[in-house]
């Protein structure tokens, strides 16, 4: 098979590589159930992200609502885990993100990578960056997250709240 254009074959290879490191994830998990669960939430409440640049660098964004999780269910703030990976380090200064969680200004706080909050993100790796955003809760179904980390554009996410 003959594959003509790049980005078909990457976003193809990037979508086989998510499901064999979930799969893999999945099946080496402990058998409790407890954490079994716990592993399926967080696949569940996860959406991602891909933004290029002209010159072909990517960001790959990676965001979990915590609040659908039953250990943080309970929490007065809606929670949501964050990580972003840049493909080429050192070429652009990447910032810290500018986060908007419906519709208003929300503060992200950096997290290192052995925190108990990053072992809910489904997808860890030792070049991520990683943060915690807090957001007042309100009646809304939805959590609307727009993620902007420059020079990439925004990029929205939403997550169902669980009823």
């Amino acid at each position: 098979m003959i594959i003509t254009k790049k980005g078909v074959f990457l976003k193809s290879l990037h979508i086989f590589l998510f499901i064999f490191i979930s799969a893999l994830f999945c099946g080496c998990a402990s058998k409790n159930s407890d954490e079994n669960i716990t592993i399926k939430q967080s696949i569940i409440n996860t959406q991602k992200a891909r933004l290029t640049l002209h010159d072909n660098s990517t960001l790959l964004i990676s965001a979990t609502y915590l609040n659908n999780i039953k250990k943080y269910s309970e929490n007065e703030f809606n929670m949501i885990a964050l990580a972003f990976y840049y493909s080429k380090k050192g070429s652009i200064n990447i910032g810290e993100p500018n986060i908007t969680v419906n519709l208003k200004a929300a503060h992200a706080k950096e997290l290192s990578e052995n925190d108990e909050m990053v072992q809910y993100l489904p997808v860890k790796n030792p070049w991520s960056r990683y943060f915690l955003i807090n957001a007042p809760k309100d009646n809304e179904n939805f959590i609307t997250l727009f993620v902007e980390i420059y020079p990439f554009e925004r990029v929205l996410l939403r997550f169902p709240k669980a009823l």
